[in-house]
């Protein structure tokens, strides 16, 4: 990848209704917590490991619409926050007014994470659907071993971040992270 191809700006709204990728039940049976005293804090902690989760990996571990404003000049720009969905994809020239480019001047690349071969262009918008329905297994593995991180070392002075476990986990789904 070239550092002529970036992304400039982006937004990602979950949409809605939010269905978080882990229940509460699923949480507490992994943190071994019988009552219903911590609920509101376990429920926090699902959304706070699944968002930690996609920054680690880049993904969209929900489905949420996405707009990013990127430049596209070396080509092969690896569309974020996949997977996305194909049929939703809409693609802007934002030099030209916001003209909305289509085919034959569009050509993505793969299918579940494209890569934007053509138009290479500087200022593009692009608007879609990204996320899962179901997530796989390893990665709701990955957000259970951070719940239970988090719930176990939590008021823990000096510690952020991931936890190594669910780090290993994040590193064979990233697109972001030089360890493949």
């Amino acid at each position: 990848m070239s550092y002529s191809n970036y992304i400039n700006d982006f937004s990602a709204v979950p949409i809605a209704p939010i269905v978080e990728p882990v229940t509460l039940a699923e949480a507490k049976l992994y943190c071994r917590v019988t009552t219903s005293a911590e609920d509101t804090l376990i429920t926090l902690m699902i959304t706070q490991a699944r968002e930690a989760i996609e920054v680690a990996t880049g993904l969209s571990l929900i489905p949420k619409d996405i707009t990013t404003y990127f430049n596209n000049v070396s080509g092969n720009f690896d569309i974020p926050f996949g997977p996305v969905d194909i049929d939703t994809f809409e693609l802007f020239d934002m030099e030209q007014d916001a003209l909305e480019i289509t085919t034959p001047n569009l050509q993505l690349i793969g299918n579940e994470f494209p890569k934007l071969s053509s138009p290479r262009y500087a200022n593009l918008k692009a608007t879609y659907e990204a996320g899962y329905t179901t997530i796989p297994k390893d990665l709701k593995l990955a957000i259970l071993d951070q719940i239970s991180y988090d719930y176990e070392n939590r008021g823990l002075d000096g510690d952020s971040g991931i936890c190594e476990k669910s780090w290993k986990a994040c590193q064979r789904w990233t697109r972001i992270s030089p360890i493949l």
